[in-house]
Order: structure tokens, then sequence, then C-alpha cells
């Protein structure tokens, strides 16, 4: 059995900007919940888990470098006005732990949550390739990567909502991970 590890988790967005919503759900609402579950999850197997802020990226990455965690997960929900979008992703900056990361993450999920697999995908703003890869996942320097479990703005995605469930799947996806490291 490998060492336990220390990782840095971010719910996305902030109280004042939550990001995306259905009805009362709040993108950060439910990350947060989710963050937390996972803490609790993580301390109890002995783990380090750390609460990176809502703040600027560029605190969060001088956050996270000072703290130096193994490595790092930003979590979000997607939502499109194409009400038929569906599915879980990773993203990631391209190294090969970093595209480790998001492998094991997405493959939890996918089984955990019956999602539909979009797959893993470099971290362009937006996924447009001429953009720069997203701040908090270009500058760490762990691994780190960006979640997103479901589509809030789908209707089958959102009853897919369970905190435990998706705690469970995330840090199972984490174990993988660092079980599979050299």
């Amino acid at each position: 059995m490998k060492p336990h590890f220390s990782i840095a988790l971010s719910p996305g967005h902030t109280p004042t900007a939550p990001g995306a919503t259905r009805g009362n759900v709040t993108e950060y609402g439910l990350s947060s919940a989710i963050i937390g579950d996972m803490i609790f999850r993580l301390s109890k197997l002995g783990h380090t888990a750390h609460l990176i802020g809502s703040n600027t990226n560029s605190a969060q990455v001088r956050r996270i470098n000072k703290i130096a965690p193994d490595f790092g997960l930003e979590l979000h929900f997607n939502a499109s006005v194409r009400e038929d979008w569906n599915g879980s992703m990773v993203l990631h900056a391209g190294s090969q732990r970093g595209v480790d990361l998001a492998n094991a993450i997405q493959k939890s999920q996918i089984k955990a949550l019956g999602t539909k697999n979009k797959g893993i995908h470099k971290a362009h703003y937006r996924l447009d390739r001429r953009k720069p890869i997203i701040t908090i996942v270009r500058e760490t320097a762990c691994p780190f990567v960006v979640i997103e479990p479901l589509y809030l703005s789908n209707a089958q995605d959102f009853e897919r909502i369970d905190v435990p469930g998706i705690s469970i799947a995330i840090v199972s996806g984490c174990l993988n991970y660092w079980e599979g490291l050299g």
C-alpha cells in the first residue's frame, strides 16, 4: 500500500458568482457540498485534503503551490443553452500525470454516475484550442484537473445528482490514480 497523499480541493466559482444554476441548485453550492464530503472521506482514510478557497486564479495557484500537494482538482458542473447536452468530462494540462489523473477520475465517475463519456481534454478555455490552458491547471506545480461530472442544464443529468455518490466516485478515481503511480 502506498503512503497517504495530500490533495488540493477547490469548489468551482464563488458564493457571489455561483456559476451554473438550476432552480435553487448552484454550481458553487453543489461543488462545495461534494468537496466537503470528499474532505471527510479522504480524512477518514488518512489522506490530507486542503480546501482551496474560491479566490482569484493566481491566488489559488500561489496557495496550491505553497502547500505542495501530490495532486489537486477543481470541481465544476457544466451547463449549456442546449438542454440535450449531457455527460461527464475531465480537463487537464497535458502532462502524463495530469492525463493519468484525468483518466482515473473519468473512468470512476462514468461507472458510478452512468453518464455519457465526454472524455478527457486539454483544459483550453471553453475547449477552444486557440485559447490558452486555464490558469489553475496550467500553473500549478502538481498534476491538477478540472472535473465536470454532469450538466446542470440537462434534466437526466440533474436527476443523477447525489452528493455522496459523486464524492465517492471522485475519491475512488483519486485513490485509483494514487495506487497506479510507480
